[in-house]
């Protein structure tokens, strides 16, 4: 039985499948720079300072634009289903969807890798596959999945979803990726697991990668040691990479580590420090006490005494945030890297256009030169190419 014409079959034609090494693999000796897309109504910042960014898909197209031009490597737009109400917001009320947004993003670039969230107790594996498939080869060869296991009770509710414990949604998750690889690596896949029975489920074509970039975002002792089993880049806090690097040489992984940094910039630090003003006075308190019991972090309870006052506030949004004019951030984000010996940084900016310029003109020279300082280099990505030059698409 045939699956393919003549005219466009794998068996005969190289560049239609497995075509592509995967993307983003690791360098020792340089640092990427990628970017949370603000696909979702204010973005990462519950707070109603003044703020031009917009979860439109002209401003995230901008974006994605503007990241590839000086050398990011990735792009990462998050998944929401419901937004989380506050005080006087509704925090990520409105927000593209991932994938679509992912697809169309991918269309319009060359170099840079999206990142595309998917959410394992919403997506049959078979079908995130499937999705997955179409998204590499819009991009080449440029595209990973963040798999993302979900941790909002209140989200998931608003479905009828259930959210399974931490222990379970792992072990869920680890079949979820054992059927969506196999499809990738075979082309078909069965499986007669605790959480999924696939008989003989069809994945074809096949991805444009050998094998297409998985990452997650695993904090707890369990999550990290997942990651580092299953994942090729763990996305973490600076604080935790220590911690991962014990636990990936636990499992004998090579899985890398992406730290994530919020980053509040302006033309001077005394603008930098205004705008970290407004963001903590304009703050949604009710929408951080409502995260923190969402995430089970706290109890309602414990929330409203953790969400006092200002300090705790701009602990919890800012805490570790780098607050400095947009020459100053490139130096300490490049120090910050090489302490933490990190593969790379996933920026959560406030105002994307103004900081975004900024970037572009102080931040990356800055990074650049400050990497240099400790015999590394800024890792742009360039055009992939086809495994076998032997035809031509």
């Amino acid at each position: 039985m045939r699956y393919y014409p003549d005219s466009a079959d794998p068996a005969t034609r190289s560049d239609l499948e497995h075509c592509f090494e995967r993307a983003l693999p690791a360098d020792e000796g340089s640092v990427m720079l990628g970017i949370f897309l603000p696909n979702q109504s204010f973005s990462e910042w519950p707070t109603l300072a003044p703020n031009a960014t917009e979860w439109t898909y002209q401003q995230n197209l901008a974006t994605v634009l503007a990241a590839e031009e000086m050398g990011m490597s990735f792009a990462l737009p998050p998944s929401r289903w419901a937004g989380l109400p506050g005080d006087e917001i509704v925090w990520r009320g409105a927000s593209l969807d991932a994938i679509t947004l992912s697809a169309a993003l991918l269309a319009a670039t060359t170099k840079i890798t999206l990142l595309t969230t998917m959410h394992t107790n919403l997506l049959n594996p078979v079908v995130a596959a499937k999705l997955g498939v179409g998204l590499d080869h819009i991009g080449r060869g440029r595209w990973g999945v963040n798999v993302v296991s979900g941790w909002g009770v209140q989200e998931f509710a608003s479905m009828g979803v259930e959210l399974l414990d931490r222990k379970h949604r792992y072990a869920y998750t680890r079949e979820w990726l054992d059927v969506v690889e196999a499809l990738w690596r075979d082309g078909e896949a069965t499986l007669d697991g605790e959480y999924f029975k696939i008989n003989k489920a069809s994945g074809r074509p096949r991805p444009m990668q050998v094998s297409p970039l998985i990452v997650n975002a695993g904090q707890s002792y369990t999550g990290m040691r997942f990651s580092a089993e299953r994942a090729d880049y763990i996305f973490s806090y600076g604080d935790n990479a220590e911690k991962f690097r014990e636990i990936r040489a636990e499992v004998g992984s090579d899985c890398g580590f992406i730290g994530a940094k919020a980053v509040i910039v302006g033309k001077t630090t005394a603008d930098a420090e205004e705008r970290a003003k407004q963001i903590i006075d304009q703050a949604d308190r009710g929408t951080l006490r409502n995260m923190l019991v969402s995430s089970g972090a706290a109890s309602a309870e414990d929330a409203e005494e953790r969400m006092r006052t200002r300090e705790d506030v701009h602990e919890f949004l800012l805490g570790d945030a780098i607050i400095a004019s947009a020459e100053d951030a490139g130096t300490q984000l490049a120090n910050w890297a090489a302490t933490n010996k990190i593969d790379g940084i996933c920026l959560n900016l406030f105002d994307y256009v103004s900081d975004l310029q900024l970037f572009r003109t102080d931040t990356i020279p800055a990074f650049e030169a400050e990497l240099a300082k400790h015999g590394k280099t800024y890792r742009k990505p360039s055009v992939p190419e086809l495994i076998s030059e032997s035809t031509v698409v």
